[in-house]
């Protein structure tokens, strides 16, 4: 089985446990303030959430120290995929055929904020590089220069096919590419690409609906729908959990995580960094 590695404090493991899920951030929040940046949308990466990992099983004295309070925190272990499946019949929550996800559309359907594809998340290897067209790509595609107004003022589906107006959105690149500078992480991370328009409000789709999109799309000053994405973790991948306790927990706080896991996760692992590092005087 392949595991994933992630480093955080001693209260987020709390909340991970306790509600049974992990948190997906939005781009323009994580730590590398350049990820969220397009070449021609701006902020475009505020319709990306990611869930950020690392497949060193060595631990890592720049981790703890970037993402545990002054290595105070923990290193959790799950296997690769740890989220939930959920099961849907064709026609539920408009899918078109059954499906098996890791997307709760119960909850998507209910709070109608976002939407996204039942293939989320999808799990790739951050690469390292300092091209600038690949730390800031263009993500809108357009048939020629002002297609994207012309579709908005456009009155029908057929004006929009008579006139050749196509305009489409990439997030692929995105979440995808950090600098070099950066390459210590050796970063695996889930990802979450979703549409600004509610699951309900976008269905059945309609030319209405769709030039409501792209002027969604297209506005760099709207927030994002949602500021955070949480997935459900399945139970049979929690009893892989393994927890590291930071170089510099101390013992009180050993036994407050100790007494965390016996409760909410009473088949996991646990044990002392292999690191001996000096206490701050």
């Amino acid at each position: 089985m392949s595991y994933l590695y992630h480093y955080t404090s001693l209260d987020t493991l709390a909340l991970i446990l306790k509600n049974r899920t992990l948190c997906f951030n939005n781009l323009r929040n994580v730590d590398d303030m350049e990820e969220a940046q397009s070449e021609d949308m701006g902020e475009f990466g505020k319709f990306v959430y990611v869930s950020c990992w690392t497949a060193d099983s060595e631990e890592s004295i720049p981790l703890w120290n970037l993402y545990t309070p002054d290595m105070h925190g923990v290193r959790i272990r799950l296997p690769e995929y740890p989220f939930k499946m959920h099961h849907y019949k064709k026609g539920e929550f408009y899918l078109t055929q059954d499906t098996d996800t890791y997307i709760d559309f119960a909850d998507v359907f209910t709070e109608n904020k976002c939407s996204m594809a039942p293939d989320n998340p999808t799990l790739v290897e951050v690469e390292y590089d300092n091209e600038k067209v690949k730390l800031c790509p263009r993500v809108r595609i357009e048939s020629y220069p002002g297609a994207v107004q012309d579709y908005l003022e456009a009155k029908s589906l057929d004006e929009i096919e008579s006139k050749g107006i196509d305009v489409t959105y990439s997030l692929k690149e995105l979440g995808y590419y950090k600098r070099k500078n950066w390459s210590f992480q050796k970063e695996w991370r889930y990802k979450i690409n979703i549409s600004p328009m509610g699951l309900q409000e976008s269905n059945p789709p309609t030319f209405e609906k769709h030039q409501e999109f792209i002027r969604r799309i297209e506005d760099r000053i709207a927030e994002p729908p949602v500021q955070r994405i949480f997935l459900k973790i399945d139970e049979d991948a929690l009893k892989e959990l393994e927890v590291v306790f930071g170089p510099k927990m101390t013992d009180a706080e050993k036994i407050m995580a100790v007494a965390l896991l016996e409760k909410y996760a009473p088949e996991c692992k646990y044990k002392d960094s292999c690191l001996q590092i000096r206490q701050s005087r």
